[in-house]
């Protein structure tokens, strides 16, 4: 099924949902993200959080939301910046303790620093340009050395109109759209890196994303890749309080074997390299490189 069908098929499954904060919201009923089969009949995941329906599909085992917010709430109504404290809200009452807890030992990252883009790219290539999908204000980039041109797509306007501020000073821009309609904007073999941090599990439509990346990476670019571990040992061991879960933010919820498949599903070779998925990390990187 080619990128522009899977769209079509999918715009013609809408509904709608009444939600706690946002009243009655669109959404698109999905089929397994990864291998396209028809899951809405099979049992909702205990995971799940009314009225969003976690479902594992039965053929390759991948987890997801059913049911997607469409793309144009994502861009005001329901922007990242707005669920993201809706979200806090909801993780502060179900893990009281452990959520004040987390808030305030910050210098766990001083001791322990968090892997960035930057260290996956710097020592790899020498400059270039580079895109970060879901960029939100655009400062994940901004410490790339000058032989960078940083551009990023990102849904949210606010976001978007921070981060093509900030790129606009370094030669590159941001676009305001869905990743999977700003990458079709953009030409063939024009990046030679690109950033998924944080954000393959946000998107309703992760393999045409995917797809249309391969596209525009230079034959020798590469992807890194951060999303939550749902194979983590912390999600067996926290059930529904596991940190990785959050509704409907997260809608694709991978295990290193399904972001495996799913990156060859789209012409890359995902390495995991000795650390980037240990059992008991909530989150696992990756680098995605074109195949032959």
């Amino acid at each position: 099924m080619s990128t522009l069908e899977f769209r079509q098929s999918s715009a013609a499954s809408l509904d709608e949902v009444e939600t706690e904060h946002f009243g009655a919201v669109s959404v698109r009923r999905r089929n397994c993200p990864l291998c396209d089969r028809d899951n809405h009949d099979i049992a909702a995941s205990p995971y799940s959080h009314h009225p969003w329906d976690i479902k594992q599909c039965p053929g390759c085992r991948f987890v997801y939301i059913d049911r997607a917010p469409v793309y144009d709430l994502q861009f005001s109504t329901m922007a990242w910046e707005r669920t993201t404290k809706i979200e806090e809200e909801r993780r502060a009452k179900i893990r009281p303790f452990s959520y004040r807890a987390s808030k305030r030992t910050g210098f766990r990252k001083r001791l322990l620093p968090k892997r960035t883009m930057l260290d996956y790219t710097v020592g790899r290539i020498g400059g270039g340009n580079v895109i970060d999908l879901g960029c939100g204000d655009g400062h994940a980039l901004l410490g790339f050395p000058s032989s960078f041109i940083p551009f990023g797509i990102e849904i949210s306007s606010s976001l978007a109109a921070s981060a093509h501020q900030a790129y606009a000073e370094r030669g590159g821009y941001a676009i305001n759209a869905a990743c999977v309609d700003g990458l079709r904007q953009l030409p063939e073999g024009f990046f030679v890196a690109a950033s998924l941090r944080s954000y393959l599990e946000h998107d309703a439509e992760p393999l045409p994303v995917l797809r249309e990346l391969h596209r525009v990476l230079t034959p020798a670019g590469f992807a890194v890749v951060k999303v939550p571990n749902y194979g983590s040992l912390n999600r067996i061991v926290m059930g529904r309080r596991w940190c990785g879960f959050r509704y409907p933010d997260h809608l694709n919820y991978f295990a290193p074997d399904t972001l495996r498949a799913m990156a060859a599903s789209a012409g890359f070779r995902a390495s995991f390299g000795l650390s980037g998925r240990i059992p008991t990390s909530d989150n696992m990187w990756a680098v995605l490189t074109k195949t032959p």
